[in-house]
């Protein structure tokens, strides 16, 4: 199977850009939380040019790769590479809707891109592939992705706890979607999101927008980030409830996946989850798919070495930034044929 590629990418610095997402914040800022517009969320670190170092070198079947942008390229890019393609967001999103400086809202649209193969990964520019990967880390034999996810630590029952107020607008945003989806399909999901590359099928977000746009356009594609917007979690659980991919945990016991299953998620089995993890950990047979935003991130990468792994939103203190800089360029020094 043919299996392309798609970034989302802005340049937060761009001046034609920052006066297009200032104009935006006049007319709707009121209403945002400070962690919808803070700064960080749209920093360019070039962050990009090391994941599609770690593309060349570590899935060299990628197909074709598609940098999702507003009007702006990198500088660094070598857009004469037949394997690269620059997509606006105008030729994906409806004209009305935009501008849009919501990732939540964008990646809604990701299955419009033209020429966009059926079996595609999403990815972040601040995901990387750790080691060498094939196909069917992503796919299975029929086709259908796999996905890696995590267990939220807080139960179904407490997707009403007025303390999500005080909770990141991630997580909140995350409960509200799943309970979205109980409301209508009736399914209990105790999930949340790993931040790692994303495979899905074309046709079936397509189909899953189409089902959800009603609601979708009137809540979730917004200018900014929103306590309403649903996150894109939403297709891979429509997905699992229609038995068209597979849901696995971050981390597995030797070559083992732990496969997710809603009908078996109560407390006894997280509980049971929970337990052989640390058995796993202390006997020293436990191995990630993915690690991001756990503490020592970069500690934990060298140690476990994941197939996957994100360093996600630079830190502002100087020691770390640079601690992380030094990091992934000692990790891809080697310059792709993606760059200049």
């Amino acid at each position: 199977m043919k299996i392309d590629l798609v970034y989302l990418w802005v340049d937060g610095s761009d001046m034609n850009w920052l006066a297009k997402k200032n104009a935006a914040l006049e007319k709707d800022g009121q209403n945002l939380s400070a962690s919808s517009v803070r700064s960080s969320r749209w920093a360019n670190h070039n962050e990009l040019l090391y994941s599609l170092r770690s593309v060349e070198k570590f899935a060299p079947w990628i197909n074709h790769i598609y940098i999702v942008t507003d009007g702006h390229k990198p500088e660094w890019l070598n857009t004469n590479n037949p394997k690269i393609s620059i997509v606006d967001h105008q030729e994906i999103i409806p004209s009305e809707k935009l501008p849009l400086f919501n990732s939540n809202a964008i990646e809604m649209f990701l299955w419009r891109i033209p020429n966009l193969s059926e079996h595609f990964l999403y990815a972040c520019d601040d995901m990387f592939i750790g080691k060498e990967v094939k196909p069917d880390f992503f796919f299975d034999d029929n086709g259908n992705p796999i996905v890696i996810m995590k267990q939220r630590s807080r139960s179904f029952a407490n997707l009403d706890d007025k303390s999500q107020v005080k909770r990141r607008l991630f997580s909140v945003k995350t409960a509200r979607t799943i309970k979205f989806v109980y409301k209508q399909l009736g399914i209990k999901f105790n999930l949340s999101f790993k931040h790692a590359i994303e495979p899905i099928r074309k046709s079936y977000m397509a189909d899953n927008f189409k089902a959800l746009e009603q609601h979708l356009m009137q809540t979730t594609i917004t200018p900014f980030r929103h306590v309403n917007n649903l996150q894109r979690i939403i297709m891979p659980l429509y997905d699992n409830a229609l038995g068209r991919n597979t849901i696995v945990l971050n981390w597995r016991t030797s070559r083992q996946r732990i496969i997710y299953n809603h009908k078996k998620d109560t407390l006894p089995q997280r509980v049971s989850n929970t337990f052989l993890w640390f058995a796993a950990t202390i006997l020293g047979f436990i191995k990630y798919d993915c690690i991001d935003k756990q503490w020592n991130l970069i500690r934990n990468i060298k140690k476990y070495q994941p197939t996957l792994f994100t360093i996600n939103d630079f830190s502002d203190k100087e020691s770390s930034f640079r601690q992380a800089s030094e990091f992934i360029q000692s990790v891809f020094p080697t310059k792709s044929e993606f760059e200049k």
